[in-house]
């Protein structure tokens, strides 16, 4: 039998999916926190925020018995989006270990793994000053502003892939236990498995580019904490200054070159081959090093340059899916297909030259 993974046509879902409804959310997360607080906890101002692909994001105020308001941010995984059924858990540990550090991160309120009274699993953390760059409609910002938040996006993952992940939190993941270290088999499994299940499309070159992936998958330098899908786009940036790395649901523990190969992909950088458009891969590369004080593998890189173009196309097909399938009621889930065609040309390119 074939190693690679066969697929079947889709079948037709027999149900809408389960929507979100915001007052009940409201209602529940108000008394998850009164619980916490030992006292009534108001929640005001509660408004969704523009939805992104996968976890819903809310604004709101809460006033404390205390009579103190702190302006805080709700995140809440639904159950019809890109990735789910979703854990609160990766997230969780990487606020966790995190606070204090260079990294900057949101503070961690509160979160249920199970959704409590909420209904879906979901954190709270502090609301951080700031806004988040579009990556794919490039940047009005000036080329020096943009070269000086690029300078600190590298610095930053340095800092990351030099933590002691092991005396932190973050030791709640996955423990480093694969092939000789190769933990990045674990995702690359996990991806193979989603692209796997049965829908109207079928893509062989994906099937034969996971088994490639799974096969000359390398060794790490070392196992770094993975952010997963660090990039232009996820983070937040006021008055020239990074305030918060964002969206931490594909941490994991791995080869720190994941996170490079994901962070340099043209798509993420308005189309350029220029991290945010103005810092040369080879300038990325020399900083990114002596800061995190990892030697970066040509080939490695190349690997995972060529990974990150088979996530882009399973990104797109979770999309398809959660239209398909679960009957996610959010057109752009229908129109990331679309994208399918140039991604896996580009993914058999990058294969070629990895290979």
């Amino acid at each position: 039998m074939s190693t690679m993974q066969t697929r079947q046509s889709a079948p037709l879902a027999n149900a809408p999916a389960t929507e979100v409804d915001d007052s009940l959310v409201r209602a529940g997360l108000g008394e998850h926190l009164s619980r916490a607080a030992g006292g009534p906890v108001a929640i005001t101002a509660f408004d969704r925020l523009s939805p992104g692909f996968s976890w819903l994001t809310y604004s709101f105020r809460a006033r404390y018995p205390s009579g103190e308001t702190r302006q805080l941010i709700l995140r809440l995984g639904p159950p019809s989006g890109l990735f789910a059924p979703y854990s609160v858990l990766p997230q969780v540990y990487a606020l966790q270990a995190l606070a204090g550090t260079s990294i900057p991160v949101p503070g961690l309120v509160a979160h249920a793994e199970q959704g409590d009274v909420v209904g879906f699993p979901f954190f709270v953390c502090e609301h951080v000053a700031g806004h988040v760059t579009a990556p794919w409609t490039g940047s009005s910002a000036g080329e020096e502003h943009r070269l000086r938040i690029a300078e600190q996006f590298v610095d930053i993952l340095g800092d990351l892939h030099r933590l002691d992940w092991a005396a932190s939190a973050l030791a709640e993941l996955p423990s480093p236990d694969a092939a000789e270290g190769r933990m990045e088999l674990r995702p690359i499994a996990g991806w193979r498995r989603l692209i796997a299940r049965p829908m109207q499309r079928y893509y062989p070159l994906l099937d034969w580019a996971g088994h490639w992936l799974s096969e000359n998958c390398p060794k790490p330098p070392r196992l770094t904490v993975v952010h997963g899908d660090y990039r232009v786009g996820n983070f937040l940036e006021d008055e020239g200054r990074i305030t918060a790395i964002l969206d931490w649901e594909l941490t994991h523990i791995g080869d720190p070159h994941e996170d490079l190969g994901w962070a340099l992909m043209p798509t993420f950088n308005a189309g350029s081959r220029k991290l945010y458009g103005v810092m040369e891969r080879e300038q990325v590369l020399e900083r990114y090093a002596r800061r995190s004080g990892i030697p970066v593998s040509t080939r490695s890189l190349a690997f995972y340059e060529a990974f990150a173009l088979y996530q882009a196309a399973g990104i797109q097909l979770c999309g398809a899916y959660a239209f398909e399938v679960d009957r996610c009621n959010d057109m752009r889930m229908a129109a990331m297909a679309t994208r399918m065609a140039p991604i896996i040309r580009a993914l058999d390119r990058a294969i070629e030259a990895a290979a």
